[in-house]
């Protein structure tokens, strides 16, 4: 039996065409569902960074919250701290003041006076002791240098102020009069005006 090519040809060739056509078909059927997918995790991907997204903002803005708080409270703590330790600066001033000037020459008042001003001195030098850390360094060695003066001009008076300046020991008279016009101009000039720096500081630290 005599093969007809030309059917062969006809039927390959349609053959051919159909494969042809199927993998065509296929092909862009892959490729619809490949890129429908990919949207879909496109879509997915971007919703999920939008939500952490939101999650991380909510996130930060409680933690600034949170830190204003803090901050606001901190403030407000140091802000009476200040105002408390002011007080005992002025009155610190104020009764050293008066016993350099008045009762380190009183054989009554001066010892109970001294004991007094010793007493306030020290509850206030605690006081700074406590508190530090409210305070940058400083302002914490103003505070001490303060006290540190008022300090030894007390104890320069207490010592000196009652005693013979008639002594025969002439370096003893020179060392009197030194230390008696030490104590004077500190609280005429020094201590003033390291309460007038303090006073700067906590300006500064109280914003304004």
């Amino acid at each position: 039996m005599a093969i007809n090519w030309q059917d062969v040809f006809t039927t390959v060739g349609l053959t051919a065409v159909i494969v042809s056509a199927i993998t065509f078909l296929t092909k862009s059927a892959i490729n619809h569902w490949l890129t429908r997918d990919v949207e879909k995790f496109k879509a997915r991907l971007q919703a999920n960074a939008d939500m952490e997204i939101e999650k991380l903002k909510n996130s930060l803005q409680m933690v600034s919250v949170e830190h204003q708080v803090r901050f606001s409270k901190l403030h407000e703590k140091r802000a009476e701290i200040i105002a408390d330790l002011y007080g005992r600066l002025v009155d610190a001033e104020r009764i050293g003041d008066h016993f350099v000037k008045v009762d380190s020459w009183d054989d009554e008042k001066g010892r109970e006076s001294y004991e007094a001003t010793n007493q306030n001195l020290l509850d206030l030098y605690y006081f700074v002791e406590k508190n530090r850390l409210y305070f940058p360094e400083p302002v914490c060695d103003l505070l001490t240098n303060f006290v540190l003066a008022v300090r030894s001009s007390a104890i320069g008076m207490h010592f000196y102020a009652r005693v013979e300046s008639t002594t025969p020991n002439q370096a003893f008279i020179e060392e009197r009069a030194k230390v008696l016009k030490q104590a004077f101009e500190s609280f005429q000039y020094q201590i003033p005006a390291a309460r007038k720096a303090l006073e700067s500081e906590f300006r500064t630290i109280l914003g304004g």
